[in-house]
């Protein structure tokens, strides 16, 4: 990055047509409108005449720059088209008055057809994991590398980050292995190799692995700078072509969203007085109460909810060894039961919770099938 080199405007000839925007991959300018409004010039890659090389008018020039650079696509002041796509006429309006086999008002030989190269950057996580990171980083680092060729190429580069968090996402997008690059579509690596990743096995809580990359007979957790740009070339070049197959989810990346789901998914817990059963729902005079209660846990689990419960006839300990559950016990006595935590936060004592708020910390609807029990849920030949 540069501090003293950034691209200035020249808004006279400018015709807000975008290309410089959409080429810029490192956010100096205003990605939300086509005029070129420099809004980071600390982001311009030093010497970098990127936009400048695909600039339609010419329009563009750089801060401090004493390389001698010129435009390409400057034109005439007779050629120059303004933002309303008139061209500027001389004081009579007949054209330059260069004379009668004057050119100027011929169409522009030689115009510059940029040419798109689409590059993704797929992977699981840019938080915690060091692999998806680093990869990320060496990207950008290699297309700095070249950004001299794709001036000079006509190249259009733009980068399209995607996190992959579910698995429709995945089987939208074919993901394979993360962090994967693609450049118009083509993977840069011929396979796909795996090890452990133990970043990305402590966000899902389940044994994941993430891409090696082979570069040179050599293994590589990130690639190397290198294998990016060969990556890229290659495809440039015609030496990579795209294979058609069929895509099947792989069961790493299946435990991985099922595991990460279940992992953040919101969990309850109901510390509850001694009872006869799990349930207590033994007996003649059921309590309509405790009824409700065993149906919508049933209803909930079976829509995925992480549900816990305990009374102090079945499992004693845990209201001793539960620092909260224990604290509220010893302060109140027994009449704080039940006792409702959400994540390990008390969020009600003394009351079960309601349907509506079963709903809303665990984010599911119960439907209209939680009317009626289907069994004192305390297991067979109970009641």
């Amino acid at each position: 990055m540069a501090k003293n080199w950034y691209p200035v405007i020249n808004e006279d000839i400018c015709i807000e047509c975008g290309k410089c925007v959409k080429f810029c991959s490192h956010g100096v300018y205003d990605r939300s409108k086509n005029k070129p409004d420099v809004i980071q010039p600390d982001e311009c890659i030093d010497h970098c005449h990127g936009c400048g090389g695909i600039c339609p008018n010419g329009a563009i020039t750089y801060k401090n720059d004493d390389t001698g650079w010129i435009p390409p696509n400057a034109l005439k002041s007779s050629e120059i088209i303004n933002k309303k796509g008139m061209s500027e006429m001389s004081e009579n309006n007949n054209g330059c008055s260069c004379g009668s086999d004057c050119s100027c008002n011929s169409p522009v030989e030689n115009e510059i057809t940029v040419k798109p190269l689409n590059i993704d950057f797929l992977y699981l996580d840019l938080n915690t994991c060091e692999r998806c990171i680093a990869t990320g980083d060496t990207l950008y680092e290699a297309i700095d590398s070249l950004a001299p060729m794709f001036k000079t190429m006509n190249y259009e580069v733009n980068v399209n980050k995607v996190n992959i968090t579910t698995k429709e996402l995945a089987e939208q997008y074919k993901f394979e292995s993360s962090p994967t690059i693609r450049v118009n579509g083509i993977d840069i690596c011929d396979e796909v190799k795996e090890s452990s990743c133990q970043d990305c096995s402590d966000i899902s809580g389940c044994s994941t692995d993430c891409r090696v990359f082979v570069y040179d007979g050599k293994d590589y957790e990130q690639p190397p700078t290198a294998m990016i740009i060969d990556g890229i070339m290659s495809v440039i070049y015609g030496k990579k072509q795209q294979e058609e197959k069929p895509y099947i989810l792989t069961e790493n990346l299946k435990n991985f969203f099922e595991q990460k789901g279940l992992k953040n998914m919101n969990k309850i817990e109901i510390f509850e007085p001694a009872m006869c059963c799990s349930t207590g729902l033994c007996g003649v005079n059921v309590d309509k109460e405790l009824l409700r209660i065993a149906t919508t846990i049933d209803t909930l689990k079976k829509k995925g909810a992480v549900i816990e419960r305990y009374n102090l006839s079945n499992a004693p300990k845990i209201f001793v060894t539960n620092k909260v559950v224990n604290e509220q016990i010893n302060k109140l006595g027994t009449k704080v039961l039940p006792i409702i935590l959400l994540n390990g936060e008390i969020v009600k004592t003394s009351s079960y919770p309601t349907n509506e708020e079963f709903e809303k910390w665990l984010n599911i609807k119960l439907g209209n099938n939680n009317s009626s029990a289907s069994g004192c849920g305390c297991g067979s030949g109970c009641c």
